[in-house]
């Protein structure tokens, strides 16, 4: 029995991140448009290159590129800078020893302004160090004039020119133990997509049926409950 409830589990997992992967595919479409093939491309060697899975990349860059859109940046600018961060997220996962998820969490700074996360890896993104800097590299310093975007594109121009130690960690480090971990956890993850869109397709006329046969039984109880209100006067 505790086999058996093991291997059910495992299906669901399988399934639940083939599920993901299609969802997020709906996401990546909409927000990269025609630029969707860069993360298809990407995410073929994402595991070896990068050590996360294909479903780990469009999930990462396709919330930088939500976040990078809604403030006016056009979709090709943005889908460069998308892959980048989700690079950038990557090596310094492997840097920093952490999750990828929790460093692409981190890199939403970029966006948002906020200052605390990325402090722990180095980073200070207040006005007064993004003006220094930006005075330093003969840029515009005039912060408090700039729009969201033009502040966005300074913090990130910031962010990937103070992270240059850790950008291309995890091709130098990929043969470490916590590198080569990571990359079985992820080819773990991406068989268990291969196995849940199977699973999926053999499942999906039986999940169809039982939502018409629950339609057909509400619309049962229905009746039944109207019929016994007037009846009863409810």
């Amino acid at each position: 029995y505790w086999l058996l409830f093991r291997a059910l589990s495992k299906v669901r997992e399988a399934i639940d991140i083939s599920s993901k992967l299609t969802e997020v595919q709906n996401v990546v479409n909409t927000t990269f448009g025609e630029y969707a093939g860069l993360l298809d491309e990407m995410s073929k060697t994402s595991i070896v290159d990068l050590g996360i899975s294909e479903l780990s990349v469009k999930k990462t860059a396709s919330i930088f590129q939500a976040m990078g859109t809604a403030m006016g940046f056009t979709r090709g600018k943005m889908a460069d800078m998308s892959v980048e961060l989700t690079k950038l997220s990557a090596d310094m996962a492997s840097f920093y020893n952490v999750s990828q998820e929790e460093v692409a969490k981190d890199l939403q700074s970029v966006f948002t302004g906020m200052t605390r996360p990325l402090r722990q890896y180095g980073l200070d993104l207040t006005e007064a160090t993004l003006k220094e800097w930006a005075l330093a590299n003969g840029m515009n310093a005039n912060i408090k004039s700039m729009s969201q975007a033009e502040k966005t594109m300074l913090r990130y121009q910031y962010v990937m020119a103070n992270t240059g130690a850790a950008q291309g960690d995890f091709a130098r480090t990929s043969m470490t133990w916590a590198n080569q971990t990571r990359i079985l956890v992820e080819n773990f993850k991406a068989l268990g997509s291969v196995l849940g869109g199977t699973f999926i397709n053999a499942f999906k006329p039986l999940v169809v049926a039982l939502n018409e046969v629950m339609a057909t039984l509400i619309a049962f109880a229905e009746t039944v409950s109207n019929s016994l209100g007037k009846i009863f006067g409810w």
